[in-house]
């Protein structure tokens, strides 16, 4: 029975530490994206973060007719 619970505490570490280089992995992956979206504001002039946050226009807005 100790060993059952051994192992499992083991099974268990390793998962902790498999999620944990996700999330290091992920926090690489936005810390680049926010860095990529600061130099697009510093050299083109545009604020992607305020233009993600607007609607986008559907057309003219008439409705064709069959």
């Amino acid at each position: 029975m100790k060993d059952s619970q051994v192992h499992k505490l083991k099974e268990l570490e390793e998962k902790v530490k498999k999620l944990e280089r996700v999330v290091g992995q992920k926090q690489i992956k936005i810390d680049y994206r926010e860095k990529m979206i600061d130099i697009a504001k510093e050299d083109l002039d545009t604020d992607i973060k305020k233009n993600l946050n607007t609607s986008q226009s559907i057309g003219s807005g008439k409705a064709k007719k069959k």
